[in-house]
C-alpha cells in the first residue's frame, strides 16, 4: 500500500447539485454527525473559523482532496496521523512530490477532508460533497463572479450567520435571516470579515503611514536655532511647533547641562528657562555682563518667553536677544503681588 502513486487530479469537486434526505430523522442524524466531526476537528487543532478565513481556491481544494484520498489509501500515513493527530508534512511531501510549504498551507483542509471521507459515521456529510473522478465530470465548475448566494450544509450557526460546507468543498460563513440548525441546508450571501476588506485596510494603512511619516518629517525639521552663550555655548534646534528637537554643546559642562535639563521635546520657552536655571545654580553665568541669546533662521514669535522672563527677572540676569537679526527685549515681568497691585 505504501508504493501507490499519488495522482493530484484523480478526484475533483463537481458542480452538480447535492441531493440529501430530508425530514426530522435525517436532519437529526446529520446534526449528530456534525457534532462529532467538530469535536474530532479540535483534536487535530483545526477550527471552522480558520477554514473559513483561509478558504482555498478551487484548484488547491482539488489537490487537497486528492491528498486526503491518498492518505486514506496509505496505511503508513494513516498510522502516523492517527497517533500524532497531525500531518507528517515532510513524509507527505516526499511521497506526493508536493512542496512542504503547500502542504502546510493546505493542512487544515487536508485534515478536514480526510476526517470526513475516512469515517463511515459521517455519511450524511459525505453525501453532500459532490466528488467525482475527473474523467466522469461533465464540464466542471465555472466560477460566476456575479454569484452572490452560496448554498451549503450547516456546520455551525449563530443568530444571524452560519458556517457551511458547500458541495464543492468550500467552508464559508454566510448571512442568515433566522437561526439555522447544524445539519440543515441553507443559502445566503457571504458574511463579510476583515479579510474581505484587506485591500481597503491596506490602502487606509498606506495613507496613515504617509500622513504619519509627513508629520514626523515635519516635526524633525529645524525651523530655528537658539544659541545661548553661557560659559558654555548651548545650541538648541526648534521645529515649527516651537519644540526642541536637538540640543548640542561643544563642552563637557554644556553637555552635562543638556543631559540634566532633558530639554528634548520641551517647549522652547521651558527649555530656555530650564537652561538659565541650571546655569545659575551651577555657576555657568557671568552676571557682570550680558548673556547673548541668538535666534537664527525663523524668528520666534514675540511673547513666547513667559517662563524665561520669570527666571531672568527673578535672578537679575542681564541678557540681549537677537531674534533673527532684530534685537528684542522681553516685556516687563510682573510678580503676582505686582499684578494684584496694578489691578
Amino acid at each position: 500500500m505504501e508504493n501507490i502513486n499519488f495522482i493530484k487530479d484523480k478526484y475533483i469537486f463537481a458542480s452538480i447539485p447535492s441531493m440529501l434526505l430530508v425530514g426530522d430523522s435525517a436532519e437529526d442524524t446529520r446534526n449528530r454527525q456534525i457534532a462529532l466531526f467538530l469535536k474530532e476537528l479540535t483534536k487535530y487543532n483545526v477550527l471552522i473559523k480558520d477554514l473559513v478565513n483561509y478558504n482555498l481556491k478551487e484548484v488547491d481544494r482539488n489537490i487537497a482532496l486528492n491528498v486526503a484520498h491518498y492518505i486514506i489509501e496509505n496505511d503508513e500515513l494513516l498510522n502516523i496521523i492517527v497517533n500524532k493527530l497531525d500531518l507528517p508534512i515532510s513524509r507527505l511531501s516526499k511521497l506526493t512530490k508536493i512542496k512542504s510549504e503547500y502542504i502546510e498551507k493546505w493542512r487544515d483542509y487536508i485534515l478536514a477532508y480526510y476526517l470526513i471521507l475516512s469515517n463511515p459515521n459521517y455519511r450524511g456529510i459525505q453525501d453532500y460533497l459532490r466528488i467525482v473522478l475527473r474523467e466522469d465530470n461533465n464540464g466542471g465548475y465555472v466560477k460566476n463572479n456575479k454569484q452572490q448566494i452560496y448554498k451549503g450544509l450547516v456546520i455551525k450557526s449563530s443568530k444571524k450567520s452560519a458556517y457551511i460546507v458547500t458541495s464543492k468543498g468550500e467552508f464559508l460563513r454566510i448571512k442568515t435571516n433566522d437561526k439555522i440548525n447544524p445539519g440543515d441546508v441553507c443559502e445566503g450571501s457571504l458574511k463579510k470579515t476583515l479579510k474581505n476588506y484587506r485591500i481597503h485596510i491596506s490602502i487606509l494603512l498606506l495613507i496613515l503611514i504617509v500622513i504619519v511619516s509627513g508629520i514626523i518629517i515635519e516635526y524633525r525639521r529645524a525651523q530655528s536655532i537658539v544659541v545661548i552663550e553661557t560659559t558654555s555655548v548651548i545650541k538648541i534646534h526648534i521645529n515649527k511647533y516651537n519644540k526642541v528637537i536637538y540640543a548640542y554643546s561643544p563642552t563637557e559642562k554644556g553637555k552635562e547641562l543638556i543631559n540634566d535639563v532633558n530639554m528634548l521635546n520641551k517647549d522652547v520657552d521651558e527649555a530656555i528657562a530650564d537652561t538659565f536655571e541650571y546655569a545659575i545654580n551651577n555657576n555657568m553665568l557671568d552676571l557682570s555682563k550680558k548673556t547673548l541669546i541668538t535666534i537664527n533662521g525663523q524668528a520666534i514669535k514675540y511673547g513666547l518667553f513667559d517662563k524665561t522672563n520669570k527666571i531672568i527677572t527673578e535672578n537679575k540676569i542681564p541678557i540681549v536677544i537677537n531674534n533673527a537679526g532684530n534685537q528684542q527685549k522681553l516685556p516687563k515681568y510682573l510678580s503676582e503681588d505686582e499684578n494684584k497691585t496694578e489691578k
